[in-house]
C-alpha cells in the first residue's frame, strides 16, 4: 500500500464517518484498502454496523492488504496538515504519513477479523437472490423521524427494539412500539411487486439517520435485501450494511382498536402546549394527564396533582360516547408530548377506546393523501 492523496480530502472523508459512527463507541477502527485507482475506507462498530466510503488517490505501488488504525489518531494527525498531497505508505504493521514536514508513523491495530473483512464496494453483498428498493433520501429519513421515536428500550425484546418495514404491491407500512406507544405509517405509492418484510435494530436506523442528514434530499438510496441476514444501503458515495433482526414481528393491527367511544378534533399546537404547561407544574418523576369533554371545551388537568392546575382549550366534539364526557383513562404526559411533536399538520383527531384502554392520534385533514400515519398510546390507568 503506497500512494499519494489530498489531506484535506482524507479528512473531510474521515471526519463525517467518524461523525455517522457514534464517536463514543471504542470499538469502532477504520479499514484502509486500495482498489484500482481508489482508497476504500470503511469504518465498523460493536454492533456489526458497516459503512464506506471511497476517495480518488494516485497509486505508487497496489498490493491486495489491508490495515485497521484507530479513528481519533488519524484525524487528530489529519487536522494538523495544511491543505496538501501526503504520501501514505504501509510498511510492516505502520502505515507512515510523509508531508513535507516530516514522517508519522500512525501503529495498527492487530485483529485476526479484519483480513477475513471484505470492503470491496462491489462484493459486500453478493447472493443470487436479492431484492432492491429504491427511494429518495428525503423519503427514508421522514419514515425513521416518524417511527423511531416509538422503538423500545434495551431492556425489551429485540424485536421491539427495531422498526419494521413492509413494502408490497398495495403500499408499503413502517410500524415501531415500545408496548406502550405505537407508530403505524403507511406510504399507499411505494409499491413492490411482491412483500417484502424485515425489521432493523433502532441502533442501526440511527447510523442510518446520521448518514441521511448528511445526503442531499433529491439523492436515491438503494436497499439491497437477502433472506439471509443482511441488508445494504448504497448511497452515492457510501454504502452501509447492517443486520436484520432474525424474528417475527407481533401482530399490531390486532392492538388497534376498531371501535371508538370519544372521538374530537383539536388545534395540535394548542393541545400539546397545554399538555407541557400542566406538566411543568408536576412533581411526580411520571405525570399523568386526563381529559374531560363537554360542549366542544377540552379540559386537561393532572391525575392527583400535588400543586393543582388545569387548561381549557377548544376543540370540536365528533363523536362522545361517555356519559358527562369524562375519559377514564390517563396518559403519560412524556408519550403525549412526543406524540403530538412529531406530527407537522395544524389539527390532530385524537379518539379513545375504553375497551383496550388506549388513546390514538391521527393528523386531521379534510383531502385524501397518499399516505397515512396513527399513533397509539396504551392508557397508564385501567
Amino acid at each position: 500500500m503506497h500512494f499519494f492523496v489530498s489531506s484535506f480530502s482524507l479528512l473531510q472523508k474521515l471526519c463525517v464517518l467518524h461523525k455517522i459512527i457514534n464517536p463514543r463507541n471504542n470499538s469502532e477502527y477504520f479499514i484502509f484498502e486500495i482498489f484500482g485507482e481508489k482508497l476504500i475506507i470503511m469504518i465498523s462498530d460493536s454492533e456489526n454496523n458497516i459503512i464506506t466510503t471511497e476517495i480518488q488517490v494516485c497509486v505508487k505501488k497496489n498490493s491486495k492488504e489491508k490495515i485497521a488504525i484507530h479513528p481519533k489518531l488519524m484525524i487528530d494527525l489529519l487536522n494538523t496538515f495544511p491543505e496538501e498531497p501526503i504520501l501514505i505508505k504501509k510498511e510492516k504493521n505502520i502505515l507512515n504519513i510523509y508531508s513535507k514536514q516530516g514522517n508519522y508513523p500512525i501503529p495498527s491495530i492487530s485483529n485476526e477479523m479484519i483480513n477475513s473483512i471484505n470492503s470491496d464496494p462491489n462484493t459486500l453483498l453478493i447472493v443470487k437472490k436479492t431484492s432492491k428498493i429504491i427511494l429518495y433520501s428525503k423519503i427514508l429519513l421522514k419514515i425513521l423521524k416518524k417511527t423511531l421515536f416509538a422503538t423500545g428500550n434495551e431492556y425489551l425484546t429485540p424485536i421491539m427494539n427495531g422498526v419494521f418495514f413492509h413494502f408490497s404491491p398495495h403500499g408499503s407500512t413502517f410500524v415501531a412500539t415500545d408496548t406502550y406507544k405505537l407508530v403505524k405509517y403507511t406510504i399507499n405509492h411505494i409499491r413492490f411487486n411482491y412483500s417484502i418484510k424485515f425489521t432493523i435494530h433502532k441502533k442501526s436506523l440511527k447510523i442510518l439517520q446520521n448518514i441521511l442528514n448528511e445526503e442531499n434530499e433529491k439523492s436515491i438510496v438503494t436497499i439491497e435485501y437477502n433472506k439471509i441476514d443482511i441488508i445494504k444501503f448504497h448511497f452515492k458515495n457510501k454504502i452501509f450494511l447492517c443486520k436484520f433482526i432474525d424474528e417475527k414481528y407481533p401482530d399490531f393491527n390486532s392492538v388497534i382498536p376498531k371501535n371508538k367511544d370519544i372521538l374530537f378534533i383539536v388545534n395540535r399546537l394548542l393541545f400539546l402546549n397545554s399538555i407541557k404547561r400542566i406538566s411543568i407544574f408536576s412533581k411526580k418523576k411520571i405525570s399523568l394527564i386526563r381529559f374531560h369533554l363537554k360542549n366542544n371545551k377540552l379540559k386537561i388537568y393532572e391525575e392527583d396533582p400535588i400543586i393543582p392546575s388545569y387548561s381549557k382549550i377548544q376543540c370540536k366534539s365528533i363523536y362522545e360516547e361517555f356519559k358527562g364526557g369524562y375519559i377514564k383513562m390517563a396518559f403519560n404526559s412524556q408519550f403525549l408530548i412526543e406524540t403530538l411533536s412529531s406530527f407537522n399538520e395544524d389539527f390532530i383527531s385524537f379518539e379513545f377506546c375504553n375497551s383496550n384502554k388506549s388513546g390514538i392520534m391521527r393528523p386531521y385533514s379534510n383531502t385524501k393523501k397518499e399516505e397515512s400515519i396513527l399513533i397509539l398510546i396504551m392508557s397508564v390507568i385501567i
